[in-house]
């Protein structure tokens, strides 16, 4: 995953910005500052159904927008 491209896509969406410093907060108070390997590898694997596929920025940027919609329905 290259962290500098994600971070280039959300800088320009302002609101998926704001929804990504929100769960970094939220990893942090349960998980520790950063996810756990085994944590990833999961997320990985249930999201693409294989442990070989590359994050890219519009995989996380549909991430964020579905969780700041599901906080809003919450």
């Amino acid at each position: 995953m290259g962290v500098g491209k994600i971070v280039r896509a959300m800088s320009l969406r302002p609101v998926i910005l704001l929804e990504a410093i929100r769960f970094v907060f939220a990893v942090r108070v349960h998980r520790g500052l950063r996810p756990s390997a085994e944590y990833l590898h999961w997320r990985v694997h249930t999201a693409y159904g294989n442990d070989m596929s590359e994050t890219t920025p519009e995989d996380v940027i549909e991430f964020l927008r579905w969780r700041r919609t599901i906080r809003a329905v919450s």
